[in-house]
């Protein structure tokens, strides 16, 4: 056969796209490609291209890749034109860089520590390093850089040759003549070689050029550094070393110029430009440790001043050019034959392309003076290019071919050194390309016979290639034209891409190459027939090619044969005769043309298969004729093993059927009868008959063919693996071989699911298969896992046979119940679990990112068969919900924008919580309005109603009045709203970054009922409206920014400082403290600080001190620390210029100082505070002393918090005894005399360092205090430092010091307030002592004060007291302690809603309330002790430490208190600010976040809530004197969001689910257990246990916690089994949502189908009983099933019902298979039901001749062996319960066996001949012995008894060959050596007849061992026939 060219597919002429952004054409009609190309060779411009995956985003950048689209598979192209560069591809600019000087190159490059690639813009004075994303770097350049170049994880710069006397110009970089306009190099591959000196590399780093003149002076002239490193974009360039006998130094040759590198591999190739040579280097990496100290000093200082750090890059050579060679023209890097990397370098005027082995492909360390490449071998080319074209498949490590130009101009391409084929390019199809502007030519087109002379003359003359990328190219033809072509080699035949994979990975490399240069030079005769026209499909022209290339090989063979026999005479061919010997009727036939025919009057035109060879080898033969069967069975067991792939692929079918046809005809060349008759089995069809033998055929040695799907039934039927591999594939059990995957993938399954059970070997031994990570306890988790790292899909198990998936279904549905926890997601949605992979995707990706983090760090590479995923493999019809999964909790941001501007245009009328409607609270408190209550109570926006009396007596006056004291006491309580509100809204929205946040207004005006709504404001003689609106303003500001929810990543600096006002304001103040509250203020840098403080306003200074330093709590940030000090003059040193701060302002910065160094101890911070705590009086004003001392002792409580008498180096300080003399008072001791008030003494070294208090006390002082201690501002600070210092610590001796006085002594010299306290503090300490019961409540009070109070509730008691008693401080100490035990159990209990503690708090705020009351009334106010003011203080003590524990449970009957409590008005004004404030807080605690989240009772979140509860509360909105009121928000740093709810996955819904808890036993309960209802709050973690899914409407989840003491998961933090508080989960089928079914009574699925007995069809009954028609399925099953298949499937139903009148038995199916599936809850076998009743009806239907097409039909035999093997799973399930685990299969057995008996009916024969049973079998029994004796199939049709003939022989062909299947008969051979054997054992045999054959049934199963008995009874009848035949 004459060998041809293959025609060149031409995409257009070639421009660069970026020259038409960069001068489009002004008159596109006029101007043409030639004419912009002149246009824009005269403007400089350079472009290179490349391919794609230069630029992607490798592993993590999918957010990128992902907007890029389908422009990836263009190519890419970089365009310079002056100072732009433009990335563009596909004909789309994807970015444009501008700089302001020219670019002298531009590089993608690569570094180790990013996985974004680099783009590296080169300009005369720096590198300008560009991201993907955008992102830039600027690396500024010392020396002038003439060049980069891209190399494994870095890029090396190359410097210029200097030249001091040179200007910089501007002028770009000239390219080689004979490249146009392509200037710029090709990355990584093939490059045009530059000049060698540039004019654009004359400036040395942009100095002037008296700089540089002075810099050359000073700088020694000694040699330098040519060569430079860059391995990071943020770090400098390190010198490049080289190798010489061992020893290291600096490359400072600067005539070795670099020309060429790529990114993939660790060489360069450099030409001296002097001696005239090339040099090969391998880079190396080099320690630190190896750099040379031998150099002189000059060198050593020049090295310094040339970024010479050593320990980077290194270069060994290792080959040398010979001196006096001319410089390459051409150097790039492709692939060896056998994949291997070369470098060729290409010299045009020798026209010898040199080729170079690589020894790496990455970097290594060793350096061995041997190591040195050798040429590979050469060719004759003037040009070449790498090119991808015959390994299309290779996604990794891409096989580059190599594509030559020779200098007679021919183009050739090229594996390695053996030339494969040649292309051409002719002037028709370059003409047609003129026509458009691109235009594809055809995929398939004729020829081009190489000995041609016509095509000769038609062919383009091509001067060169260049610009290759993929298989893509770019020729320069003579006439000066260059064209885009493609090569078009990824063949569009799917199986001959398949078959040629096979050769190139299996095949010897000789035989492979051999056949692929047959197949590519072939001039196929048939190609013309093929283009014909077709109504349905294109001609598969690859494969006909392929096909007769091996159809060549078998006619070529020198090998005698047997003639055939003669065929029966026939006259003279005529017309008809001889078209249907054609080839286009042939081809048509391929194609099933002939529509208009039925299925069974196609014509039939099949040609015997070849003579087989002989088995014996005679003397006579040849000796190549063992060459040749060799080659053929070696190409025969390749391909033989991809027909087996195929078979277990359903949607493959079509390619086996056409591997059917080639190995027929393959292995009957070869003699193989055994591999003819196998493939005639599963396609009787298309496989030819065998010639006609004079003899049988089947002597010697025969190979039987292996069959996956026998094997695979064998195990199943053994219930474990055949022993040893036979079987098997050969080609199977090797290594990395793609074209037998899908098959090892198989068989690896069944090995781990039917083998030994050994859990702990890592990979099976039959076939290699990958593990992902994971438990695995069972054989069906080890397949599970399997499946996940082999990226084994649920769509990938629908592919299998039904019968072969059914297996592996069964071991998946046996994990679905309990799978592992620790299982990847993907595991989870095999087994149908996709709840449980939403919930664990999260934490598994981070968990996964963090190993991958810890291994990078590590530096380790360690070769794991154990391999992680990506997340993105899911199976995707199975994850494709109808609606998407929305979480409540994270508000969209435009829902909020919209929600928060409602009202008004505006937005002044919203209050702040409109988004509360859209949150889970709003899910969680659905059964009443208590949230719409609660907005009403804390909403401050709109004017409150005034209402007043209309009593006619009242003038007007009057009424003015009592409307102003009213609005008063209104404006008071309106004030105090913030702080219930931003507790209630804490954390419950996501802000609009494009806009400011919005501030709800705080309106003091009222509004008038009576009088149509009247506004009426509030007067400014009543009070200060200044006074009362500025700090409420701050607490406002803090509300409105405690709403974000905090740990989102999206606020920025940016959208910080974009809300900042042009006026400093308290509610910006306000806003700034909770940005820090939520830990968003840190990413403000210390100038925006700075900007902040320098207003000088006091609200925003205390607003960014306590923001910043909560945002970076317990970090001793020294930025941080150093500002908050300079905010405490006492600590300011003596020369230090004197602040006026005020005290407020003073008292914020020490709190900020405790929470920056909150639980450290660290010393110095400790002395300080401790001084502060009792420091003397000084400028400031004395009536904020107690505030500032208490912030100091809350701060030192913070510093050492919870550390006791452990903290290390502060026991010398002594401070346990100083807190207690601060707290009982008296003189300070001689040695505290002569101690300075900072704690230290005179010899401390900063004593002259910070300034003394007494500078203080003695400027302007107004208050003069001796030694004696001042209990009044020290005491509280004290007590409560030492609490907090020794929390939970139960140390009793402390807790004594702290203990209430039992004396009335005693008691008169503690104040009542402070006996709370030291209750409190006293509590804290013995933590583990406290007890929500009255009984603790009740020993906590001193014999002294009890006796006191039960003698005056004695009735009628009202005799005075005695007089030494004082009756008065008995009863406030009373009220106190019992204040303080409330507020100790609040502090234990936090957030846990325990009744018993909720029970007792709700008694006492009950007491609390009714002494109140009994105060105020005249009869008992004589008697009265204690004043209604403290009274008040206790109740709101006590309903404060209540809603703390029911934090976030929005409880009634705590709701119902606290409403009550606000709607009280004291017309005496008893009732102030700060008890609004508190009742304020007690809603916004007891609907925390909305519901959303709680408090816990870690160390931190206690000192927070003690802090934010200090029982002492202000009189007035400015009152600051004892407490700062902005402490009162610290109560955020106590929360944690522990509530939990739950998502149907399927629907994406929120749902109710009963989750059990178990909390674990302690000292005060043992191990509980809990059943809430999510949503619903979840115990603390410290103990909580387990969280179970309850129930029996979803599937049980079971989540183990490990016992920790740490607070709950933070957002985002690794290791959270909650996914930030979603929980997802699937409901069961058959089951309502609680929603919809809260009793249950409506999930009964088995009354929800019925079957009608009057129309006789199955039909869906709702459950009241009546009917339900056919097309109302879909409702129905939607409310019990959400899986998306099912729905689909049910609406499909509907839709047909609808259009369908008259019921029919495959709708009636249908819908029992939908209940089937969906009364069991396997939607995927929804398939397998219908796939398997398909397929035997197809069967039935074709036996009665009622079939359509003939394609249909090709795959009977394989669906028939796919049902025999679901029929061997089940009888495998039923038999042995321990192999699958259960003890029912998943699939009906009796369905199953329904199809059995009406597949027997049809293999009977009796529809087709018409007959019965008994009589078809008699027919049948020639055709049977036929097949036994002589291995010939059924060819003309038969004749029944009965005169009624068969319809076609196809049909009769592939019955029969079912009929052989079904019943297991044995080959042809197999029955042969069995008869062989009875005649030896049994003499009788040869007298057999038909008469008795019952009692060879014995013996036939002797000799037929793996026969069952079904068909025993087959080959019975036969046994008289073969044993003449045999003997004959």
């Amino acid at each position: 056969m004459r060998k041809v060219k293959r025609p060149l597919t031409v995409i257009g002429e070639f421009e660069p796209f970026g020259l038409q952004v960069v001068e489009p054409c002004s008159n596109e009609t006029d101007g043409n490609v030639g004419e912009r190309r002149k246009r824009g060779s005269s403007s400089k411009g350079r472009y290179y291209l490349f391919d794609a995956d230069t630029a992607r985003v490798k592993r993590g950048g999918a957010e990128y890749n992902s907007v890029m689209g389908g422009l990836w598979d263009h190519d890419q192209e970089l365009y310079i034109h002056g100072n732009k560069v433009i990335w563009s591809g596909g004909q789309q600019v994807h970015k444009q860089f501008s700089a302001p000087a020219a670019v002298l190159q531009a590089k993608w490059c690569r570094v180790e520590a990013m996985n974004e690639p680099l783009l590296c813009i080169l300009h005369s004075d720096c590198l300008i390093i560009y991201t993907p994303a955008g992102k830039k770097h600027s690396v500024p350049l010392q020396y002038s850089v003439g060049s980069i170049w891209s190399v494994p994880g870095g890029l090396l710069l190359q410097r210029a040759v200097e030249n001091p006397l040179v200007i910089l110009s501007s002028t770009p970089v000239k390219g080689s003549p004979s490249s146009g306009l392509r200037d710029l190099a090709r990355d990584g591959h093939t490059l045009g070689i530059p000049s060698r000196f540039s004019p654009s590399v004359h400036n040395s780093g942009g100095f002037s050029s008296n700089r540089r003149s002075s810099l050359s002076s000073s700088i020694p002239t000694s040699p330098v550094c040519s060569v430079y490193a860059l391995l990071h974009p943020l770090e400098e360039p390190q010198a490049v070393q080289i190798s010489d006998n061992g020893k290291f130094r600096p490359l400072t040759d600067m005539e070795e110029h670099i020309m060429w590198s790529d990114s993939k591999v660790p060489y360069l190739v450099s030409f001296h430009s002097e001696r005239k040579q090339h040099s090969i280097w391998e880079i190396k990496a080099v320690p630190p440790a190896s750099q040379d100290l031998s150099l002189s000093r000059e060198e050593l200082f020049s090295q310094i001043r040339t970024w010479e750090e050593c320990g980077t890059f290194a270069l060994q050579r290792v080959w040398l050019e010979k001196p006096g060679q001319m410089q390459a023209d051409q150097v790039f890097m492709a692939s060896d034959e056998d994949g291997v990397p070369i470098v060729c370098l290409v010299v045009r005027q020798h026209e010898r392309l040199t080729a170079f082995r690589l020894l790496r492909s990455e970097i290594s360390e060793e350096f061995s003076p041997k190591t040195h490449l050798d040429v590979a071998w050469t060719l004759n080319a003037v040009a070449a290019v790498p090119i991808i074209a015959l390994h299309p498949r290779k996604k990794e490590n891409r096989h580059y071919d190599v594509l030559v130009l020779t200098s007679d101009g021919e183009l050739g391409l090229y594996t390695g050194s053996h030339h494969m084929c040649n292309f051409s390019l002719s002037k028709r199809t370059t003409e047609t390309a003129l026509e458009g502007s691109v235009r594809r030519l055809p995929k398939v087109t004729p020829l081009v016979p190489a000995s041609s002379a016509e095509g000769a003359e038609d062919d383009v003359e091509i001067l060169s290639i260049q610009d290759a990328v993929s298989d893509r190219v770019n020729l320069l033809t003579i006439s000066g034209k260059t064209y885009r072509c493609a090569l078009n080699l990824p063949f569009s035949s799917a199986v001959t891409a398949l078959c040629l994979s096979a050769f190139a990975e299996s095949l010897r490399p000789a035989l492979n190459r051999y056949l692929l240069k047959h197949f590519l030079e072939r001039d196929f005769s048939a190609t013309e027939a093929l283009y014909l026209p077709t109504p349905k499909s294109i001609p598969d022209v690859d494969w006909a090619a392929f096909f007769d290339l091996i159809m060549e090989i078998i006619r070529d063979m020198p090998i005698s044969r047997e003639p055939p026999l003669p065929a029966p005479t026939k006259e003279a061919n005529s017309s008809w005769e001889f078209l249907l010997e054609s080839g286009m009727h042939k081809n048509n036939l391929l194609s099933r043309r002939y529509v208009a025919l039925s299925l069974f009057q196609q014509p039939i035109v099949q040609k015997p298969l070849p003579h087989p060879a002989p088995r014996s080898v005679d003397e006579k033969e040849t000796d190549e004729m063992p060459v040749y069967v060799s080659v053929m069975m070696e190409i025969l067991e390749v391909l033989h093993a991809v027909y087996e792939d195929c078979k277990l692929d359903t949607l493959r079918w079509r390619q086996a059927s056409q591997l059917a046809t080639l190995l027929s005809h393959l292995a009957a060349a070869a003699g193989e009868l055994e591999y003819v008759d196998h493939y005639t089995r599963d396609f009787p069809t298309v496989v030819p008959p065998l010639p006609g033998l004079k003899q049988s055929p089947f002597q010697g040695k025969w190979r039987t063919p292996e069959s996956l799907f026998t094997w695979l039934e064998n195990c199943i039927k053994r219930r474990r693996l055949v022993k040893g591999r036979e079987g098997l594939p050969a080609l199977l059990l090797k290594e990395n071989l793609t074209c037998v995957e899908w098959s090892r993938k198989v068989v690896g399954f069944y090995e781990l699911l039917l083998g030994d059970g050994d859990t702990t070997k890592e990979k099976p031994t039959i076939v290699h298969i990958a593990m992902s990570r994971g438990t695995a306890t069972r054989s069906e988790h080890k397949m599970v896992l399997a499946m996940v790292a082999e990226a084994f899909s649920l769509p990938d198990l629908d592919r299998l046979p039904c019968g072969i998936s059914l297996p592996l279904r069964h071991a998946l549905n046996t994990c679905r119940e309990a799978p592992p926890g620790d299982w990847p997601p993907q595991a989870y949605v095999l087994v149908g679990r996709e709840d449980l992979a939403a919930t664990c995707a999260g934490s598994f990706t981070r968990g996964r990112d963090e190993r991958k983090k810890a291994r990078k760090t590590s530096g380790v590479s360690v070769k794991n068969p154990v391999v992680d995923v990506d997340d993105a493999f899911l199976a995707a019809p199975y994850m494709l919900h109808l609606r998407p999964i929305t979480i409540p909790q994270s508000i969209d941001s435009d829902e909020v924008g919209d929600s928060e501007i409602q009202g008004t245009v505006d937005g002044s009328t919203s209050d702040g919580m409109d988004h509360m409607s859209s949150t889970t609270a709003s899910l969680r408190f659905s059964r009443d309005l208590r949230l719409n209550e609660v907005r009403r109570l804390l909403g401050s926006s709109r004017p409150a109603a005034v209402r007043t009396s209309n009593s006619p007596d009242v003038s007007d006056p009057d009424t003015i009045a009592q409307q102003q004291a009213q609005l008063w006491q209104i404006a008071q309580r309106t004030t105090a709203l913030p702080f219930g509100r931003g507790a209630y809204t804490l954390a419950t929205s996501y802000p609009l970054l494009a806009e400011t946040l919005h501030i709800p207004k705080l309106v003091t005006a009222g509004r008038l009922p009576s009088q149509h709504d009247a506004t009426v404001n509030l007067d400014s003689n009543t009070g200060n409206l200044a006074d009362l609106t500025s700090w409420p303003e701050y607490h406002n500001g803090v509300a409105a920014g405690l709403r974000l929810a905090p740990g989102q990543g999206k606020i920025s600096r940016t959208w910080i400082v974009y809300n900042k006002p042009d006026e400093p304001s308290y509610s910006h103040a306000g806003f700034l403290m909770a940005l820090g509250l939520h830990k968003h203020l840190g990413v403000l840098g210390m100038a925006d600080v700075y900007r902040y403080l320098s207003q000088e306003h006091e609200a925003t200074t205390v607003g960014v001190l306590l923001g910043m330093a909560a945002a970076r709590r317990g970090t001793m940030d020294p930025a941080t620390s150093k500002m908050l000090y300079l905010h405490i003059p006492a600590r300011h040193p003596p020369s230090f210029p004197e602040l006026e701060l005020p005290t407020l302002m003073q008292s914020a910065a020490l709190m900020a100082v405790g929470l920056l160094y909150q639980g450290s101890a660290h010393r110095l911070t400790t002395e300080i505070l401790l001084a502060e705590i009792g420091r003397k009086p000084g400028g400031d004003s004395p009536l904020d002393r107690e505030g500032y001392a208490l912030a100091a002792g809350l701060a030192l409580g913070l510093v050492t918090l919870g550390r006791g008498n452990d903290a290390w180096g502060l026991s010398d300080l002594r401070i346990e005894d100083r807190l207690r003399h601060y707290m009982s008072g008296g003189r300070e001791p001689s040695d505290d005399r002569h101690r300075r008030s900072d704690g230290f003494t005179s010899s401390n070294p900063l004593h002259y360092g910070v300034r003394n208090a007494d500078d203080f006390s003695q400027a302007g002082g107004q208050v003069m205090e001796g030694s004696v201690v001042n209990l009044d501002v020290t005491a509280p600070g004290a007590t409560l430092a030492l609490a907090l210092m020794f929390l939970k610590t139960n140390n009793k001796v402390v807790a004594a010091r702290l203990a209430i006085p039992d004396t009335h002594f005693a008691l008169e010299y503690v104040r009542p307030d402070f006996i709370l306290l030291r209750l409190v503090a006293k509590s804290l300490t013995m933590w583990d002592s406290i007890k929500a019961s009255e009984e603790w409540v009740q020993a906590q009070i001193p014999e002294i004060v009890k006796n006191a109070v039960n003698s005056r509730k004695q009735d009628g008691n009202t005799e005075a007291p005695p007089a030494d008693v004082d009756m008065e401080a008995l009863a406030q100490a009373h009220v106190n302690i019992l204040a303080g035990a409330c507020l100790s159990i609040a502090l234990r209990y936090a957030g846990t809603a325990k009744p018993e503690a909720e029970q007792l708090l709700r008694k006492y705020a009950l007491f609390f309330l009714q002494e109140k009351r009994a105060a105020a009334s005249p009869s008992r106010r004589q008697h009265a002790y204690v004043d209604r003011g403290t009274l008040e203080t206790c109740l709101n003590v006590a309903v404060l430490s209540l809603s703390v524990v029911m934090a976030g449970t929005g409880q009634l009957e705590t709701f119902r208190l606290l409403r009550y409590l606000r709607r009280r008005n004291d017309s005496d004004g008893s009732i102030n600010y700060g008890n609004h404030m508190a009742i304020s807080m007690a809603n916004g605690f007891l609907f925390l976040g909305g519901g959303l989240r709680t408090f816990g009772t870690n160390n931190g979140a206690v000192a927070a809530l003690l802090i934010a509860l200090y029982p002492r509360f202000p009189t007035a909105p400015n009152d600051h004197r004892c407490h700062l009121q902005a402490f009162r928000h610290l109560y955020v740093l106590a929360t944690e969001a522990r509530c939990v709810q739950t998502i149907d996955v399927d629907t994406g819904l929120p749902v109710f689910v009963p989750l059990e808890m178990t909390i674990h036993d302690s000292d005060l309960q043992g191990e509980t257990i809990l059943t809430r209802d999510t949503p619903c709050l979840l115990p603390e973690r410290s103990s909580l246990m387990r969280v179970r899914v309850s129930g029996s409407r979803y599937w049980p989840q079971d989540i183990k916690l490990p016992i920790s003491d740490q607070a709950w998961w933070e957002p985002g933090e690794v290791g959270d089994p909650f996914n930030s508080g979603i929980l997802y989960v699937k409901r069961r089928v058959g089951a309502c949502s609680y929603a919809d079914d809260p009793i249950g009574c409506r999930s009964l699925l088995s009354r929800a189908f019925q079957k009608d007995s009057e129309g006789g069809r199955s039909e869906a009954r709702g459950m009241s009983g009546d009917g339900l028609q056919m097309s109302k399925v879909d409702q129905l099953v939607s409310t019990f099933s959400g899986d998306p298949s099912m729905l689909a499937f049910a609406q499909l139903l509907s839709n047909f019902s609808r259009n369908s009148k008259v019921s029919n038995e495959f709708e009636d199916f249908c819908l029992t298979a939908l209940f089937e599936c969906v009364s069991t809850d396997r939607p995927a076998l929804l398939q397998t039901y219908l796939t398997l009743y398909t397929t035997v009806e197809a069967l039935v239907a074709h036996a009665a001749c009622q079939g359509s097409s003939v394609t249909s039909i090709c795959s009977d035999p394989l669906s028939l062996f796919s049902l025999k093997v679901a029929l061997s799973y089940c009888e495998a399930v039923k038999e042995d319960e321990g192999s699958y685990g259960e003890q029912e299969p998943i699939v009906q057995h009796n369905f199953l066996a329904a199809l059995a008996k009406k597949v027997e009916d049809v293999l009977s024969f009796s529809v087709f001949f018409g007959t019965d049973a008994a009589e078809s079998a008699k027919i049948l029994v020639p055709d049977l012995v036929k097949y036994f004796s002589s291995a010939q199939w059924p060819i003309e049709a038969k004749e029944s008894s009965n005169g009624r003939i068969g319809q076609d022989v196809l049909m009769f062909k592939t019955l029969f060959a079912c009929y052989l299947c079904w019943y297991d008969i044995p080959s042809t051979r197999v029955v042969q050596l069995s008869v062989q054997q009875l005649q030896k054992i049994l003499p009788s045999f040869r007298t057999y007849s038909s008469s008795n054959s019952d009692y060879l049934l014995p013996f036939l199963a002797c000799v037929l061992p793996g026969t069952p008995s079904h068909g025993l009874l087959r080959i019975s009848p036969c046994l008289q026939y073969l044993n003449n035949d045999l003997s004959q």
